[in-house]
């Protein structure tokens, strides 16, 4: 333990816990209003088509690719808050500049490629201290309250950030009807700036725990033997595969198929979004006790299951059918019950499968190479999208999109996953002894 840093009291720490609420409801509304449909608008406002949306979008997948040089720098620091505030800043001030894009004096091409650029750049900076922010965050919190805790953390993220994003989608439409569709996306970057500095100051006031950290760094070579030394953490890894190919294959496609091919407005979008969040922010307190109780492992086989299932649903909603508002509902409603106990179930999964010892090298290497396992899903979901176009596949009977077979095989994967877990993982733990 570094002999430098005071351990923070019981009441700095739990000061920690609000700033986290308060970190994560800034940094997931920043999310929602630089990813999905809005960033789909923006792009499009520049005239991109739906095959390059789908890779701009896959870009925070390939990014974490750089995890696997974070443990060179992070396991050998004694303080981490610095290198989390400078990549944290670096995202999100990056992202405020995606709107200065539209305006510069290039032809529609370069400018789309130069937002693509600021977009990696900005997943780059973050995704290279997501694991310090992931060991920094579990040393706030007591193993006997982090399900309770990650689970109303979630819930409180999740309601702020689709109350305001329901907020800006409104402004959006407003603008866009009366033909002003930029000066929309103007005003709603100028709030994400105003998110970015009550982000800034949430990490600046929390009182860092000293961590363990090595005395020399870690070689390159040990963060690719390390991880297959460790039995248990390999059957977690190859999860993490099962489930970055599952998530990513067609993660690019939900907000694309509901802008280009149903043509639902922002307010629609940003409506059924609340769905989501308030069936969320009610299931992410119950996965929370259900975690406490059944264990992490457990959570996430039943929620990636469920999952599952709303992508199945996804594959089965039709452009101009007459249950299209029902099963966007359910979608909706379906997801929020699933991403809200995989969020938290994800994040805490990883700690149950790794040791406390050089641990960010077994973080960072699993988010890096199952994420650029991820990120080849999303290009040949991709390559999928630009080969079919709208091309329509016949299929049991069916015309179907090729967004909708993407659903289709996400969803069976998905399934495959929870499998994976059910017979592999659910009652394997790592020993702190290796």
């Amino acid at each position: 333990m570094a002999p430098q840093l005071n351990y923070p009291k019981e009441k700095d720490l739990e000061k920690n816990r609000l700033l986290m609420i308060i970190e994560g409801a800034s940094a997931k509304t920043v999310f929602n209003l630089t990813s999905g449909a809005f960033l789909v608008g923006l792009l499009k406002y520049m005239g991109a088509s739906d095959t390059f949306c789908g890779y701009v979008l896959a870009i925070p997948v390939l990014a974490a690719v750089i995890q696997v040089l974070s443990p060179i720098i992070l396991e050998s620091m004694k303080s981490r808050k610095g290198i989390i505030i400078t990549g944290s800043m670096v995202h999100r001030l990056l992202l405020v500049t995606l709107i200065a894009v539209p305006f510069l004096p290039f032809s529609q091409q370069t400018r789309l490629i130069i937002a693509a650029i600021i977009f990696l750049i900005s997943n780059i900076a973050v995704s290279f201290v997501n694991p310090a922010i992931s060991n920094m965050y579990i040393s706030f919190v007591p193993q006997n309250i982090r399900g309770r805790f990650f689970g109303n953390r979630e819930s409180v993220m999740l309601f702020t950030a689709t109350l305001i994003t329901l907020i800006m989608g409104t402004v959006l439409d407003v603008q866009k009807d009366a033909g002003n569709e930029i000066k929309g996306h103007v005003i709603v970057y100028i709030f994400i700036f105003i998110l970015t500095l009550i982000n800034f100051f949430s990490y600046l006031f929390m009182k860092e725990v000293p961590l363990v950290h090595t005395q020399a760094r870690i070689k390159l070579s040990e963060i690719f033997s390390l991880p297959f030394k460790n039995k248990i953490f390999i059957r977690y890894f190859i999860m993490l595969i099962i489930w970055n190919f599952a998530a990513q294959i067609a993660n690019a496609y939900f907000s694309v198929y509901l802008k280009s091919d149903l043509d639902m407005s922002y307010t629609v979008i940003t409506a059924l979004s609340f769905i989501n969040t308030m069936t969320y922010a009610f299931m992410a307190r119950i996965w929370g006790k259900f975690a406490d109780n059944k264990g992490w492992a457990a959570t996430t086989m039943f929620t990636v299951g469920i999952l599952g299932v709303c992508h199945f649903s996804w594959f089965m909603t039709f452009e101009n059918s007459m249950l299209i508002m029902p099963l966007l509902v359910f979608n909706h409603i379906s997801g929020g019950i699933a991403w809200s106990g995989i969020n938290v179930s994800l994040f805490n999964l990883q700690f149950d499968f790794t040791p406390d010892e050089k641990r960010t090298v077994y973080i960072g290497f699993s988010a890096a190479l199952s994420g650029f396992l991820g990120y080849l899903a999303a290009v040949l979901g991709a390559q999928l999208v630009g080969a079919f176009g709208s091309n329509k596949i016949l299929l049991f009977g069916y015309n179907y999109d090729i967004k909708q077979i993407l659903f289709l095989i996400s969803s069976i994967l998905l399934f495959i996953c929870a499998l994976y877990i059910f017979i592999f993982m659910r009652n394997s733990k790592i020993s702190k002894e290796e």
